[in-house]
């Protein structure tokens, strides 16, 4: 969940045409920006630290920027891409997911092999914290926020990636695998 949607491992993301005209059109009709809905909070300095994964080769620590805006209590998280939401809770959490499926090799006929896409889920639960550490639920006053950021990798049903584990060549240590971070983030420039 980089400024670019970076992917740690050995999985990319590629463009999602479809889903930006899809938005595109809908912005049109709304007037409202589908890439930056709501009111800007400001950007965010990310730093997720490993605490597991079983992919293989993963970065730690890990360091990118992200940008928050919200509308009442709806969080979003805007990295290039669709904004990723969530609701705040009146704890002052959130949960935000997205899901992405990627193909990582066409379907080989004469080889008799199919084609393999993976699935890649990104689950975010954070906590809002002002700028005295402590849980916020207005995300006007947001200074920074702590959580989770666990990124699941796995073959869609009828895909065929056994040679995308390390056994096999590929980059990936087993499949399905998951990555886990903690993560902080501190506000860097404010849009208010």
């Amino acid at each position: 969940m980089s400024s670019r949607r970076s992917t740690p491992g050995p999985c990319s993301l590629r463009s999602l045409a479809a889903a930006a005209a899809a938005l595109s059109i809908a912005a049109a009709c709304s007037g409202k920006d589908p890439y930056s809905p709501g009111t800007k909070l400001g950007t965010f300095h990310v730093t997720a630290a490993l605490t597991h994964t079983s992919c293989g080769a993963t970065p730690n620590p890990w360091e990118f920027d992200v940008k928050l805006n919200h509308d009442g209590s709806t969080l979003y998280w805007i990295q290039g891409g669709a904004p990723i939401e969530g609701r705040i809770d009146p704890s002052a959490r959130a949960q935000l997911e997205a899901e992405i499926v990627e193909e990582v090799r066409a379907a080989d006929p004469r080889g008799m092999r199919g084609a393999c896409a993976i699935a890649r889920t990104d689950a975010l639960a954070l906590t809002l914290l002002g700028s005295d550490a402590a849980p916020t639920t207005d995300p006007a006053l947001a200074a920074g926020f702590n959580g989770q950021l666990v990124f699941t990798f796995a073959p869609t049903p009828e895909s065929d990636c056994a040679d995308q584990v390390a056994t096999a060549g590929g980059g990936f240590e087993a499949l399905p695998c998951e990555v886990h971070y903690d993560v902080s983030g501190a506000l860097q420039a404010s849009s208010r």
